[in-house]
């Protein structure tokens, strides 16, 4: 059996409805020409005239009745199927997106976006993951997570990425350090005990190399397993912590500790946002993605 063109079908229910080649073709945005042409290959594909010029337009014959209702469903089933997306209603939607952060990244984000979803979107939920040494690309390639973000680097072909911010360092002492108030000079912190994360999620391990490069191995007194744990040992301690700016910050706000620009020259770093392209125009993603870009510019 002889394959039969999708678009003439269009054509014919256009003629159909509108019992005018010309008016069909305009409904179409075909010409004349090809309209023509397009009832030409419909009447030697069917064996039928299909429809006949008369005092009331063009009418359709016994044969194109009898085609008429299964070339509507063929057509309904057709737009059904491959019709534009929905728009994504944060509203109504209860899906679950989830990304991929460091700890103190996540402590950063969540609470913006929570406060973003909860007046529009109560049945949103979010699942932040921690940063994986190994994985994380085919996370995001299946779609087990929407987004990675973070110093990183090791995602190859196939993703997207945008810039978030540019980070710098600084160094954290406890409020009442006896020694430290304010401003620290290179000596001090090049003489200080230090507690360090390490190791540092994917991305960051460069800190911790200069941090080794730079200080006296007996300089370095503690080494933490995340950036949270910051929170429950600086109160008591003399040590100083190097972290990124906005964690930094954070954590200084949460536990009153001194936030101290380095006295020595560290590189900063750039956090970006990740998706994979298979995603690229999906309205969720999309919509998160902008959430995610706008709940960084809050803080």
């Amino acid at each position: 059996m002889r394959s039969l063109d999708l678009r003439l079908l269009a054509v014919f229910d256009a003629i159909l409805r509108e019992k005018s080649v010309t008016v069909a073709g305009e409904s179409l945005g075909l010409s004349q020409p090809v309209m023509s042409q397009s009832l030409s290959r419909l009447r030697d594909y069917f064996g039928d005239q299909l429809f006949v010029r008369t005092s009331e337009g063009m009418m359709p014959t016994p044969r194109a009745l009898s085609l008429a209702s299964s070339v509507g469903e063929v057509l309904g089933i057709v737009s059904q199927r491959f019709e534009p997306p929905q728009a994504f209603d944060p509203c109504t939607s209860s899906r679950t997106f989830s990304f991929f952060a460091t700890d103190f990244a996540a402590a950063i984000l969540v609470p913006s976006l929570m406060a973003r979803f909860r007046p529009h979107s109560p049945n949103l939920r979010v699942r932040a993951l921690p940063m994986r040494p190994k994985g994380m690309d085919e996370a995001l390639e299946s779609g087990e997570v929407d987004l990675a973000f973070g110093n990183l680097s090791e995602f190859g072909t196939g993703f997207y990425q945008t810039g978030i911010y540019h980070s710098d360092y600084v160094c954290l002492a406890r409020g009442d350090h006896p020694e430290i108030r304010r401003a620290l000079t290179v000596q001090q912190y090049l003489s200080a005990s230090h507690a360090l994360i390490s190791p540092l999620p994917p991305g960051y391990d460069g800190l911790e190399k200069f941090l080794r490069d730079m200080l006296d191995p007996a300089r370095i007194v503690l080494c933490l397993p995340n950036f949270f744990t910051v929170l429950t040992f600086l109160p008591q301690s003399d040590m100083l912590v190097t972290m990124p700016r906005r964690a930094g910050t954070t954590a200084a706000r949460i536990i009153g500790a001194q936030v101290l620009e380095l006295p020595v020259k560290i590189p900063g770093f750039d956090v970006k946002l990740f998706w994979h392209e298979r995603f690229h125009k999906d309205l969720a993603n999309q919509w998160f993605r902008n959430q995610v870009r706008e709940a960084f510019n809050d803080r």
